[in-house]
């Protein structure tokens, strides 16, 4: 059976997949970034008598906004995607999720984000029950409960990280089978990927000392890293014989 790529042979990929590409890389991922900014200020603060109606009404508001951004990560994998594959990508790759296949694309990013929102619910909860003023008296709870809900998020995350990619390869796939595909890839590979991600963070790091220019580049690399990670689990798994349609 063959093996897997090491991180350092994903990153050289992902690399070459950038070359001469990295402009249509750095303004699809500006663009989405933009997006997901204005989708962010735009989320609705509601206030009620009623602190926990308010606290519903707040979080359904991001929700919504959180997302109706997920859309445009699909988009966003579509581009990184295309480059891996030598395909021609184009801005308007971002906006396939709007024209192909959208119903199934909001079905699984509804899951996925529904998912998050849950693991981070107790902390959002504490944060909302407990006064500003009395926060630091309950900081090593508000750090135990911060503990939970990251790992669970992280957990929840990347068992279906490839849901984006699976989606654009397999449109005729429905959403159920797709979250399924995704769980089923990432079993044992989960923390292959964190430790890619783990890889990654330093540059990200060194990136600041840039005011944050050199994060652009670092998160271009990132997106075409955990798209080389999918095409290498499709290659292990032998799916890649299954036309492509992206």
């Amino acid at each position: 059976m063959k093996q897997h790529k090491t991180n350092a042979e994903l990153f050289a990929e992902a690399r070459r997949a950038l070359l001469g590409h990295l402009s249509i890389a750095v303004w699809s991922l500006l663009l989405v970034t933009a997006v997901t900014f204005l989708l962010t200020e735009l989320s609705v603060s509601f206030n009620f008598t009623n602190k926990y109606l308010g606290l519903t009404a707040n979080l359904a508001s991001r929700f919504v906004t959180t997302l109706f951004a997920s859309l445009f990560g699909i988009g966003l994998s579509s581009v990184f995607l295309k480059l891996l594959y030598g395909q021609p990508a184009t801005i308007g790759s971002l906006l396939t999720v709007f024209f192909e296949n959208s119903d199934n694309c909001v079905r699984v990013r509804f899951f996925i984000t529904a998912g998050e929102f849950v693991c981070l619910l107790p902390l959002h909860l504490f944060l909302y029950i407990v006064p500003t003023d009395s926060l630091l008296s309950y900081l090593p709870i508000a750090a135990g409960i911060a503990l939970v809900c990251l790992i669970a998020y992280t957990i929840w995350s990347l068992t279906f990280s490839m849901s984006n990619y699976l989606l654009l390869d397999f449109p005729g796939m429905d959403a159920k089978k797709i979250l399924r595909a995704s769980s089923n890839m990432m079993r044992g590979n989960r923390l292959r990927l964190f430790m890619l991600y783990l890889r990654i963070l330093p540059l990200h790091l060194i990136g600041l000392f840039s005011f944050g220019i050199a994060n652009i580049w670092v998160e271009c690399c990132q997106q075409a890293c955990i798209t080389a990670f999918y095409k290498d689990l499709m290659t292990v798994h032998e799916h890649s014989s299954a036309m492509r349609t992206y």
